[in-house]
């Protein structure tokens, strides 16, 4: 799987919320939407690195190549940012996941417990770490297929001479719940209120996958590997997206979606559907395997977070686009200052000791998508902007898509209207703590960052905020950014570098790695 050093609670847990709000079938459905969606966004980048490979990461390199300097600035800085919030979000999704919701000393102490673990983790030499991510990469990918059985078990088969469950939660309470208003159009509501949930699930695997799909590529760019990109990016689709649509029909057999321990009780995250219909099904032992499984699954997946954040600082200040400090790196190649600028984030994790980790933990999950949409939507741009640039030039493209440029005008759509109604769960007031302000504030707040990030970086060198357009080569070489060939910065490190800043799939594929000193994160 693609993304398997990330799943995470987002799949998890998160899931749980869109669940309740929107019910069993609008759950499946947003999963299928959010995976087309996958797709599309996937194809989109898949078609310019194709043409073009980049060995740093789409949101990196893309935005200098085929935008400007200032919207290169802004979008490698926003994905830093918003790869560094998922670390804060995977350890409150820890501490939900152990049912500690109250605000007190003992939320505090587990916290810290957890957070020095991802922290520390990171500061293992390269080799240490990648080996010890394929393998909780492998305990992840098992927990999710477990946990699927068993609700496979229980759903066709029943355990404990029960009655086989199977869809009895589809009639009742309902296949699909009303929000804010009643009627079909509160059913639409919650439709998408559950297509904004479920999308922390889905956020970053695009360029995740395609990274993945043109490493090998990157190093000397040959047309004849380049080509095989687009086969590589389908494949890591469908096993990607095929196992998400399959576990949320799974957990909408596991809860039903009025259950209040989803959301603890209206006021934000909650337990896993998984965990919820294993303690209904009163199966002894398995319940605490499977709290114990999302355990190492946030746990895991925050390591990865802060280690792909960490690396996207990294190649940033080793291209010259961030401070040279950033790029320092320790005997055992750890850019040490990268880690611990990116480990600041997680301080807000502990926003929790005062105001409870589902609350903290649902204000992270906004934050998150509404940065997703915004990345997607730099993607969608840098996607237009490429094509145009190739009709100027008179050159053909090396493998276009055949949905496309549809599929981008699908994402523009989707991100758009994402971003436009992602204040809707300020609408109820509910058991959420926080004025509806406050909550508005976070779902729009993100756009303001990567404002404040673009503007920012023109005045600071004087520029128009509307940039002329300049010219770009196009012939289908590794590209560095918009300004053409930069002289990388000097490594503080051995230039002989045997391992790639890459986190595997599995311990096997560490051997596998061409030597290069350059970043790549999938």
């Amino acid at each position: 799987m693609a993304v398997g050093p990330t799943i995470g609670t987002g799949l998890l847990i998160g899931a749980g919320q869109a669940l309740a709000v929107g019910g069993p079938a609008s759950l499946f459905l947003s999963y299928i939407v959010l995976s087309f969606l996958t797709f599309a966004m996937t194809t989109s980048l898949a078609e310019v690195s194709t043409h073009m490979p980049s060995r740093h990461g789409t949101l990196i390199t893309n935005g200098y190549l085929y935008l400007s300097n200032s919207v290169g600035f802004a979008a490698s800085y926003f994905r830093w940012y918003t790869l560094s919030l998922f670390v804060p979000y995977e350890i409150t999704s820890a501490m939900v996941n152990l049912g500690l919701w109250k605000s007190d000393a003992k939320v505090a102490i587990r916290m810290c417990l957890i957070t020095a673990i991802v922290v520390g983790t990171n500061f293992l030499p390269e080799k240490t770490f990648k080996r010890s991510e394929g393998l909780f990469t492998s305990i992840k990918i098992g927990t999710m297929a477990s946990l699927f059985v068993i609700s496979l078990a229980l759903g066709l088969g029943g355990v404990n001479e029960q009655t086989p469950w199977g869809f009895k939660y589809w009639k009742h309470p309902g296949a699909m719940n009303e929000y804010i208003v009643h009627g079909a159009f509160g059913r639409f509501l919650a439709f998408i209120q559950c297509l904004l949930d479920g999308s922390i699930a889905f956020t970053f695997a695009p360029e995740l996958i395609v990274h993945r799909a043109e490493m090998p590529v990157s190093l000397d760019a040959p047309a004849s590997l380049s080509a095989a990109i687009p086969g590589r990016v389908t494949a890591d689709v469908f096993t990607t997206a095929f196992p998400y649509i399959m576990s949320s029909l799974a957990m909408s057999a596991m809860a039903p979606s009025n259950d209040t321990r989803l959301t603890n009780n209206g006021t934000g995250s909650g337990f896993s559907p998984y965990v919820i219909g294993l303690k209904d099904a009163q199966i002894q032992v398995v319940p605490m395997i499977a709290t114990i499984g999302i355990l190492l699954s946030s746990v895991a997946s925050g390591r990865s977070f802060l280690y792909l954040s960490s690396r996207s600082l990294c190649a940033m200040s080793e291209l010259g686009h961030a401070p040279s400090f950033f790029s320092t790196r320790n005997r055992w190649d750890v850019p040490y200052v990268a880690v611990i600028s990116s480990a600041l984030v997680s301080a807000v994790a502990f926003a929790s000791v005062r105001i409870t980790s589902p609350v903290t933990n649902t204000y992270l999950l906004r934050l998150i998508t509404s940065a997703g949409s915004v990345s997607s939507l730099v993607s969608c741009a840098v996607y237009h902007q490429f094509n145009q640039q190739l009709k100027a030039n008179g050159i053909t493209k090396r493998y276009g898509f055949s949905l496309q440029p549809y599929g981008t005008y699908f994402g523009v759509f989707f991100n758009t209207l994402s971003l436009l109604v992602g204040g809707l769960w300020a609408g109820p007031k509910g058991n959420l703590i926080g004025s509806q302000g406050a909550r508005l504030a976070v779902s729009y707040l993100n756009v303001v960052v990567f404002g404040l990030l673009y503007l920012g970086h023109r005045l600071q060198y004087f520029q128009p905020v509307v940039e002329i357009e300049r010219p770009t080569d196009m012939n289908g070489q590794e590209h560095w950014d918009s300004d053409g060939p930069r002289e990388l910065r000097a490594q503080k490190t051995d230039p002989h570098r045997k391992n790639l800043d890459t986190i595997p799939e599995s311990p096997e594929d560490i051997e596998l790695q061409p030597s290069q000193t350059m970043f790549t994160d999938v």
